[in-house]
C-alpha cells in the first residue's frame, strides 16, 4: 500500500506543506509506505493542447517528465494533494501539474478501472476565502480521473490548528478506503457521489458562512456581541432565503471577526 502526496505550494515548510505531510503520518499509522512530491522541484511546463494522443496513450509527445510524473501518480494506491489558495482557485503550479496527467485507468467518462481514492486539502492562508471554492476545482479533478474524492478539507488560520489534526484522522481513512478498491460502476454513480460530499455544493455565501463560523469557534472566549448579533442575523436571512441581506451580514461578521481574531493573534 503505498500513499502519495503531492504539495502544491511553492514553500517546502508552509501550511500545505504541514498539512500533507501530517495526512502521510495518517497513512505511516495505517500501515502504508509514503511518497511525497513537491511541485516546486518539478520542471513544469504547460499544456499546448497538441493534439497528440495522450488521452489514449498517457505519454506527452512533448514533455516526457509529464509523462513520467502521470506514472509516479499510476503507480500509487491513494493520493493526498494540498493545494494552496490563490485568488479564489487553485494556483497555477498545481494547474500546470494537473493539466498534464493521463492515467491508464481512465478517466471518468469511462470505462475506468479506477479503485484508489484521493484526499484533498485547500489551504487560504490570508483572507480565507476562496478556501472551498478551490476545493471544488481539485475534487472535479479527482474525479475527471475517477478518484474517489474523500473528506474534503478546508484550511484557513482560523482552522488551521484543528486542520493539521483532521488530516492525520483524513490520511489513515484514505488507507482504508484503498483497501476497499472500490471503483465507481458508472459515470453516473460518480457524479452522484461527488455531489454527495461535504461542500461541493456551496456557494461564496456559504463558504464565507464556513469562514465565520471557523472564526468564532476558534477565538474561544474573546466574541463579541456585535459578532454574535451579525451572525445570528446573517443565519436568519439565509434560513429565510434572503441571500443578499444574510451575505451583507455575513461580510460584517467576517470584518469583525478577521479583527478580534488579528488583536488575539498580537497578544499572544
Amino acid at each position: 500500500m503505498k500513499v502519495l502526496g503531492i504539495v502544491g505550494s511553492p514553500h517546502k515548510d508552509g501550511m500545505t506543506a504541514s498539512l500533507v505531510k501530517s495526512a502521510l503520518e495518517g497513512a505511516i499509522h495505517e500501515g502504508a509506505e509514503i511518497e511525497l512530491i513537491y511541485l516546486i522541484d518539478e520542471d513544469l511546463k504547460y499544456c499546448e493542447g497538441c493534439g497528440g494522443g495522450c488521452f489514449r496513450t498517457y505519454r506527452c509527445v512533448k514533455d516526457e517528465s509529464a509523462t513520467l510524473r502521470s506514472q509516479r501518480v499510476d503507480s500509487c494506491d491513494a493520493l493526498v494533494f494540498g493545494v494552496p489558495v490563490y485568488c479564489w482557485q487553485i494556483n497555477g503550479l498545481s494547474s500546470l501539474f494537473i493539466d498534464k496527467q493521463r492515467f491508464s485507468t481512465g478517466s471518468i467518462i469511462g470505462p475506468s478501472s479506477n479503485a484508489r481514492p484521493a484526499l484533498g486539502i485547500t489551504v487560504a492562508g490570508g483572507s480565507g476565502t476562496g478556501c472551498i471554492l478551490a476545493l471544488q476545482t481539485l475534487y472535479k479533478y479527482f474525479f475527471n480521473w475517477s478518484f474517489r474524492g474523500i473528506d474534503p478539507l478546508p484550511v484557513t488560520r482560523f482552522n488551521y490548528n484543528k486542520a493539521l489534526e483532521l488530516a492525520k484522522v483524513y490520511g489513515g481513512h484514505l488507507v482504508q478506503v484503498a483497501r476497499e478498491k472500490k471503483p465507481f460502476s458508472s459515470f453516473g454513480e460518480a457524479i452522484a457521489y461527488f455531489e454527495t460530499l461535504e461542500y461541493m455544493n456551496y456557494t461564496p455565501i456559504d463558504e464565507l458562512h464556513f469562514i465565520v463560523k471557523s472564526i468564532i469557534e476558534n477565538l474561544g472566549g474573546e466574541v463579541t456581541d456585535d459578532l454574535k448579533d451579525e451572525i445570528s442575523s446573517a443565519e436568519k436571512a439565509l434560513i429565510a432565503g434572503n441571500r443578499t441581506k444574510g451575505a451583507i451580514h455575513l461580510d460584517k461578521a467576517y470584518r469583525i471577526g478577521v479583527k478580534l481574531w488579528n488583536m488575539s493573534k498580537d497578544k499572544s
